[in-house]
């Protein structure tokens, strides 16, 4: 038998309890969106004990706490599931409060992204504000693993990573499917070559991204197929540190195609076979594709990403 949503939990004789409001709602995301009940006041011009007995309210309704308050503002489990159908109510709400121009109305929201590749993510973004100029973007830099328990944990709408395998429980559009390569200074002996394999490289030293780096994971699982030791000379949590660092001398990087730019200091070689595939993703929870803002980006990556 299906279960009751919390959202819609009724009082005696059928009614829903007076916590369940728009107003309780529109405080419930924006305390979550700006992680301070002062400045989800600001935001919806109203007093910060109006937010928090709005937010009492609804969890009163609920039955169940959706925000930890201490030490800092941070979704409950329960409140995981419900922030993002408390999304698509007001998305939904707010496409019906704009009968001129529904559809670009909705769109016109914040949206919250997380990226690890900078350089496929900003012609995105850019090509989505020419399509939608009123929408307030957000853009964050992580790393696969911290964009993935961001997305998990709804403090972003949408993570564009790199990944080796798509988590099937998620929505994942493909963005690009760039190569990995040998980042190396220009003057370097194998600057020349088409090609290298982890045999050409073997007891060359690598700068090496942290361990939750796509980048990282990929480059050696190459060297283990070949069964040649991966040499790390110095681990780095940027992609701009590493970069520096080969440009220092101190070893070779690992890069996919087009990351670093156009830099004369540094050649990109190829590797020539790989063992496994990655891509550049576009990442979100399934349910979120119910809010506007969010398909209208998967609907923008579907129409110029790599199929």
């Amino acid at each position: 038998m299906e279960q009751p949503d919390p959202l819609m939990k009724p009082e005696a004789g059928g009614r829903r309890s007076g916590g369940l409001t728009l107003a309780a709602l529109r405080a419930f995301v924006a305390v979550v969106d700006k992680r301070s009940f002062s400045l989800a006041a600001q935001a919806l011009g109203v007093t910060q004990p109006s937010i928090s007995a709005q937010l009492a309210a609804l969890e009163a309704t609920c039955g169940v706490l959706l925000c930890h308050r201490k030490p800092e503002i941070a979704l409950t489990q329960a409140g995981e599931d419900l922030f993002v159908r408390a999304r698509l109510i007001l998305g939904r709400v707010d496409e019906f409060e704009s009968a001129a121009g529904a559809a670009r109305a909705a769109v016109d929201s914040r949206l919250s992204l997380g990226t690890s590749t900078p350089h496929l993510a900003m012609p995105l973004v850019a090509g989505f504000k020419g399509l939608h100029p009123r929408a307030s973007l957000a853009v964050s830099i992580g790393n696969t693993t911290t964009l993935l328990d961001d997305v998990a944990r709804c403090r972003i709408d949408i993570g564009i990573m790199t990944l080796l395998d798509p988590p099937p429980h998620l929505a994942c559009a493909l963005v690009d499917a760039p190569r990995l390569a040998v980042c190396m200074r220009r003057d370097d002996p194998l600057a020349r070559r088409a090609a290298l394999s982890p045999v050409d490289l073997a007891g060359r030293a690598f700068v090496l991204r942290e361990p939750g780096s796509q980048t990282r994971q990929l480059l050696e699982a190459v060297f283990a197929a070949d069964g040649v030791p991966l040499v790390c000379a110095l681990e780095l949590a940027t992609r701009e540190a590493m970069r520096e660092a080969v440009a220092a001398g101190i070893g070779l990087g690992a890069l996919f195609e087009g990351e670093s730019g156009q830099d004369a200091r540094f050649v990109s070689v190829p590797f020539r076979a790989l063992p496994r595939a990655s891509g550049v993703y576009a990442v979100a929870l399934r349910d979120s594709l119910g809010i506007p803002a969010v398909k209208a980006f998967f609907d923008h990556v579907a129409a110029v990403g790599r199929h």
